[in-house]
């Protein structure tokens, strides 16, 4: 929020303010010091909810938002009071402007067609590729514009909820500007965490090990199941001792074990993560250069295992099927599928692993 006081601007938050919902639309010229949302998809659809209903002061002007999907625009504006825009040419006067956008290769195109005033900031809230992100933070810094890059980790549940944790880096002037939005969103926890491209190199790593995590989880439960131990039963156990984790605690028994595979993170979207922290953060040095040796110890062993279980999976699934599918290829393996439930007679008989409706067709 910004308020104008004896000519000065002033930075005041306060988290605590709900204003009541209003609906804008506009093709008029921008207030300075306006902030701007880009990209309403699964998540950022509710972060920006979060930034427009956390504004700290009924002054303050709405947030403003875009997607290539106009009518989505216009139903945000109508839902949650923030001012819906047609065009990126009518962000021109905003401050700041938040993206959450699929892939890298996106923001680099918005970011070429959107006309910003010197001074003006892009806060990418993609998970990103960090190389790509110095690519375009360096265009933008030739314009006088700068970069931060903020990716966020919760899920769509934590994206409207607000619990979600942010890692921010950046110049230390423009994390500074940003932060205090970025709270609005990130209620959980906001890192700040070095030079640009940081954050986007966190959160790969992160969602290579949240894969990680799951399926080694899983391949365990899979061979207790194959000697009649029922897997909510282990489960049980490994989450009163060392080997628990948030898969075991809660993305097991919530999505694999009820067969809802329903998290809203997208197969595809996970492989994109696992790539970006094999091919772009493991495999390149601190300039982006790949890393070249005859040693083998140079080289990922773990994260290039995961990208590729990622890879089977939207193989046999989909690339839009959720993430927490990835356990399929491994019940395909073995046979056997991950079920709640005792067993008969005390004993715990696994059911028997059923083909996706992808691979049923690929048979016909």
């Amino acid at each position: 929020a910004i308020l104008q006081k004896g000519g000065s601007a002033m930075l005041a938050v306060a988290t605590r303010c709900i204003v009541a919902k209003r609906s804008f639309t506009t093709s008029s010229i921008l207030k300075d010091k306006d902030v701007a949302f880009i990209g309403l998809g699964a998540m950022g659809y509710q972060m920006a909810a979060n930034l427009s209903r956390l504004r700290s002061h009924e002054d303050e002007s709405p947030i403003f938002v875009f997607d290539r999907r106009t009518s989505v625009a216009e139903q945000h504006a109508s839902e949650f009071g923030t001012r819906a825009v047609s065009t990126l040419d009518e962000l021109k006067g905003c401050s700041i402007v938040f993206m959450s956008l699929p892939t890298s290769r996106e923001v680099g195109l918005v970011c070429k067609d959107l006309v910003l005033d010197q001074g003006a900031i892009v806060a990418d809230c993609t998970s990103g590729d960090p190389m790509m992100t110095r690519q375009i933070a360096s265009s933008l810094a030739e314009r006088n514009i700068a970069m931060v890059d903020c990716p966020v980790s919760g899920g769509p549940a934590g994206a409207k909820s607000g619990q979600l944790t942010s890692m921010i880096g950046g110049p230390l002037d423009a994390v500074s500007k940003v932060e205090p939005f970025l709270k609005r969103m990130a209620h959980k926890k906001v890192v700040q965490v070095g030079s640009i491209g940081a954050g986007h190199a966190i959160k790969a790593v992160n969602n290579t090990m949240n894969t990680a995590h799951l399926v080694i989880a899983s391949e365990g439960l899979l061979a207790l199941a194959k000697i009649g131990i029922a897997p909510e039963v282990a489960i049980e156990a490994i989450n009163g001792s060392s080997g628990r984790s948030l898969q075991t605690e809660v993305r097991i028994p919530k999505e694999v074990l009820s067969r809802e595979f329903n998290y809203g993170f997208p197969l595809k979207l996970m492989l994109k993560d696992a790539t970006i922290a094999v091919d772009s953060v493991c495999t390149k040095d601190g300039s982006g250069n790949t890393n070249v040796g005859d040693k083998d110890e140079q080289m990922p062993k773990f994260f290039p295992l995961v990208k590729d279980l990622l890879q089977k999976a939207v193989d046999l699934e989909s690339g839009e099927a959720d993430y927490s599918r990835v356990v399929r290829p491994l019940e395909a393996e073995t046979g056997l599928e991950l079920h709640a439930g005792s067993g008969i007679n005390g004993k715990y008989c696994a059911p028997s692993y059923i083909p996706s409706e992808k691979q049923l067709d690929a048979t016909d």
